[in-house]
């Protein structure tokens, strides 16, 4: 999970620059600074509500892959090991089983499909409900 996280770490520093940088080209910020508000408090009242939409929405897309991610490798062997719960290292524990008892497949890979497709789903409506642009 350590590995997942530093991997996504540098898409959520762009995310976080690129909406800090829009953000701070509006007007009202300039207004903001030309009435003697500190650097401190235009990042808190005026940027950072501007920039926690984007990453809101993009860390509920990366929790998604981070999912996938966390099944493939316990899969592969190289997660979770198998004392531990995992969708990944149920999957490999079941493919010995398939001609037998598919289901034993079946409900983790369906558990996987359906958490990563609520999660995009969330992240999805999260964007157009918080997308300012749009309205």
């Amino acid at each position: 999970m350590i590995a997942i996280g530093i991997t996504a770490a540098p898409v959520f520093m762009r995310v976080t620059r690129g909406a800090a940088m829009d953000a701070a080209t509006n007007d009202y910020i300039e207004a903001a600074r030309a009435l003697g508000n500190p650097p401190w408090r235009v990042a808190i009242k005026h940027v950072l509500p501007n920039i926690v939409p984007p990453i809101l929405v993009q860390a509920t897309l990366a929790i998604a892959g981070a999912i996938i991610a966390e099944a493939a490798l316990s899969f592969l062997g190289l997660g979770q090991q198998p004392p531990a719960p995992s969708w990944g290292s149920m999957l490999n524990a079941a493919q010995r089983f398939l001609g037998q008892a598919p289901w034993l497949a079946i409900f983790p890979g369906a558990a996987i499909f359906l958490c990563v497709m609520a999660f995009n789903l969330i992240g999805d409506g999260l964007r157009d409900a918080l997308d300012v642009r749009g309205r």
